[in-house]
C-alpha cells in the first residue's frame, strides 16, 4: 500500500500488509500505521505512530517516533522523541531528541546522532554513535564506544568503553564484574561502581498465594461458565495458529487504537472504553490460559477430552510455573496467553455478532 503524493489531512492512517511511503512522496500532519512491513522513505511532517513485524525508516519525520515491531532500522531523520518497543532496533541516522528504548538489542551506529538523551532496557546495548546528553538504562551488557555528552548511568552486567568511547561527565554504574575499559577511552568525570543489591529470595506464601488465586479463578469459569469454558478450548485445538494470530493482533493493534483515539477530542471517551474492555480480556486470558494448557497437554497424550477439575488444577499449575523456567517457559506462557486471548476474542465477536 502506498499512500498518497501528498497528505493534507491533520492526521491520516492506513492499514495493510505492507504500507510504503515514497521519497518523493509526503504527508502533512500525524501518520499512523499498522502491518507486516513498513517502509518510510519520504516525509511525514509531524508525529509517525506505527505497528508492524518489520519496519524501515529512512526518510524524515518532523515530530516524535513511535513504534511497536518485530525488527526496527532507522538510517533517516527523526525531528524529536523516538520511542521503540521491538525485538531488535538498529539506528545509523539522527534523533534530535531522547531515544527511549525497551528491546532485546539495540544497534546505535557509529554514523547516529542523538541529541538527547538514550533510554535503554532490553538485553544487549552497542552505541558507537553520538549521544548529546546521557546514557540511562538496564541491560545484560553495554558497550559505549562514542562521544556522550552527559554521563553514563547504568545497571549492567558488563559495562565496556571502547576506544572511541569519550564520556563528558561521570560513568556510574551498578554490577557485579568491574568495568571494562580501553586505554583509549576517556571520560572527564569520575567513575563510580556500586554493588547490586542483593534480591530476596521469594518465600513459599509469595509463591503459594498467587497460584491459588489464579487457580480459584480458573475453577470459578469450570462451575459457572462451562459451555463459553468449552467452546474456547475447542477453538483453540481446532485454530490454533488463527487464535494465535488473532491474540497477537489485538495485542498489539488494540493498544495503538486506543491511545490514538485517547488523543483526539471526539474519540477520547471511546479510547477509554477501549483500553478498560482490552484489559478485561487480558486479564481473562490470564485466567483461563491454565484450563487450555491442560486441555492442550491432554490432546498431546490422546486423552479423551473433557473439563474436569484435574485437568484445570494440572493445567493451571503448569501455566503458572512456566514465566519461572528461563526464556522457553516464558516463552511458553506468553504463547498460551495469546492463543487464549485470541480464541475467546473469536468467541465474544460471534457471540455479539448473533445478538
Amino acid at each position: 500500500m502506498v499512500v498518497p503524493l501528498v497528505a493534507s489531512a491533520s492526521s491520516v492512517m492506513r492499514t495493510g500488509d505492507s504500507i510504503n511511503v515514497a521519497v518523493d512522496q509526503a504527508v502533512e500532519g500525524d501518520f499512523y500505521g499498522v502491518a507486516n512491513t513498513v517502509i518510510i522513505s519520504g516525509e511525514v511532517t509531524e508525529d509517525l505512530l506505527l505497528a508492524a513485524a518489520k519496519i524501515n525508516h529512512n526518510g524524515q519525520t518532523g515530530g516524535d517516533l513511535a513504534v511497536i515491531a518485530g525488527s526496527v532500522h532507522v538510517s533517516g531523520v527523526v525531528g524529536d522523541d523516538m520511542r521503540v518497543v521491538a525485538g531488535e532496533v538498529t539506528v545509523e541516522g539522527e534523533v534530535t531528541g531522547d531515544l527511549v528504548v525497551l528491546s532485546g538489542t539495540l544497534n546505535v551506529l557509529s554514523t547516529a546522532s542523538i541529541s538527547g538523551d538514550i533510554l535503554f532496557f532490553g538485553d544487549n546495548a552497542n552505541i558507537s554513535g553520538n549521544v548529546g546528553k546521557s546514557i540511562y538504562g538496564a541491560s545484560d551488557s553495554i558497550r559505549v564506544d562514542g562521544v556522550v555528552g552527559g554521563d553514563v548511568d547504568v545497571k549492567t552486567m558488563a559495562l565496556t568503553l571502547g576506544d572511541r568511547a569519550e564520556v563528558a561527565g561521570l560513568v556510574k554504574y551498578t554490577s557485579v564484574n568491574e568495568l571494562v575499559r580501553s586505554p583509549e577511552a576517556r571520560v572527564a568525570g569520575k567513575i563510580v561502581k556500586n554493588d547490586p543489591v542483593s534480591i530476596d529470595v521469594p518465600t513459599t506464601r509469595d509463591v503459594i498465594v498467587p497460584f491459588l488465586v489464579l487457580l480459584f479463578a480458573a475453577l470459578v469459569w469450570q462451575f459457572m461458565f462451562s459451555k463459553l469454558l468449552t467452546k474456547v478450548v475447542n477453538q483453540v485445538k481446532d485454530h490454533t495458529g488463527r487464535s494465535f494470530l488473532i491474540g497477537l493482533g489485538i495485542m498489539l493493534v488494540v493498544p495503538m487504537v486506543a491511545i490514538i483515539l485517547i488523543a483526539s477530542a471526539l474519540g477520547s471517551l471511546l479510547g477509554v472504553t477501549l483500553i478498560f474492555m482490552y484489559l478485561a480480556l487480558m486479564l481473562m486470558a490470564t485466567t483461563l490460559g491454565g484450563v487450555v494448557l491442560g486441555a492442550y497437554i491432554y490432546k498431546l497424550f490422546s486423552r479423551p477430552f473433557l473439563i474436569s477439575i484435574p485437568l484445570v488444577i494440572m493445567g493451571t499449575a503448569v501455566f503458572f510455573a512456566l514465566p519461572f523456567i528461563p526464556f522457553v517457559g516464558i516463552v511458553c506462557f506468553i504463547a498460551v496467553h495469546t492463543i487464549t486471548l485470541g480464541a475467546l476474542a473469536t468467541h465474544i465477536y460471534r457471540s455479539l455478532r448473533f445478538i
